[in-house]
C-alpha cells in the first residue's frame, strides 16, 4: 500500500504528496492542519504540499509522518464537507460576460445558468491570488476559455467561468476569467481566524438572481 503513495521532496523543508482523489486531498489537508505538526499545508489540484521545520524533523521523519497521515485518512469514513451558500447577481455590471458565455455554448442565459445550477460544485483549491477559489464540478458540456484581454480590475465577489470550473474572486484584482456573476457575500474577513469564507473541500451552492 505504501507504494501507492508518491511523496516528493520540495527542497530541504517541504514535501509534496501526489493524489488525484479530491476527497482524499481535502481530508488529508484538514487532518494535517489540525495536527499542528506542519508550518504550512497547501492543497493543489493533484497534491498536498507541507512545509516542516528541519530543526525539529528530519526529511525522513517528515516523510513517514506524512505517509502515515495519508494512510490514516484513507482508512476512515469520509467527513461530510461544509456547504457554503452564495447569492449571485447577474445584471450587466455584475456579469459582463454571461451573455457571451451562454451564446458560445448555443444556450440562452437561463439555460446556461441552469446547467451550472445542476452542477456538483466543490472548492478544489485556493490559488492565483489570495483567497481565489477554483470551484470544480461545472457541467462538462459547457465550454469556454480565458479572455483574450485580461481585466486590470475585477471586483471582489466576481464569479468567473472557464471550462470545468468557476473561479471566485475573494479580493479585487486583475484577472482573465470571463465574469458571469457576482456575490455580495463577505468572502474575506481580516478579523476572522480563517479570513477566507471558501476553503478547499467545501461544497458551494449558488442562488442566481
Amino acid at each position: 500500500m505504501k507504494s501507492a503513495l508518491r511523496i516528493l521532496s520540495c527542497g530541504d523543508d517541504a514535501l509534496r504528496l501526489v493524489t488525484s482523489k479530491a476527497d482524499h486531498r481535502h481530508a488529508l489537508a484538514n487532518a494535517l492542519l489540525k495536527s499542528g505538526a506542519w508550518r504550512e499545508v497547501v492543497v493543489g489540484r493533484e497534491s498536498v504540499t507541507v512545509q516542516f521545520d528541519p530543526a525539529d524533523l528530519s526529511p525522513a521523519t517528515a516523510t513517514e509522518l506524512l505517509r502515515s497521515a495519508a494512510l490514516d485518512v484513507g482508512s476512515v469514513p469520509e467527513v461530510e464537507p461544509p456547504v457554503v451558500m452564495l447569492k449571485a447577481r447577474t445584471d450587466g455590471s455584475s456579469a459582463p460576460d454571461l451573455a457571451l458565455c451562454a451564446d458560445a455554448n448555443g444556450s440562452s442565459v437561463p439555460e446556461f445558468i441552469e446547467k451550472i445550477l445542476g452542477s456538483d460544485l466543490r472548492v478544489d483549491m485556493l490559488g492565483f491570488a489570495p483567497g481565489f477559489a477554483y470551484v470544480s464540478g461545472v457541467d462538462p458540456v459547457l465550454h469556454g476559455g480565458r479572455l483574450e484581454n485580461p481585466r486590470q480590475r475585477v471586483p471582489a465577489g466576481s464569479i468567473g467561468f472557464i471550462e470545468g470550473y468557476l473561479g471566485i474572486y475573494a479580493l479585487e484584482g486583475p484577472g482573465g476569467w470571463p465574469i458571469i456573476g457576482r456575490t455580495q457575500a463577505q468572502l474575506f474577513d481580516k478579523t476572522a481566524q480563517d479570513p477566507f469564507l471558501l476553503s478547499p473541500g467545501a461544497r458551494v451552492n449558488i442562488e442566481w438572481d
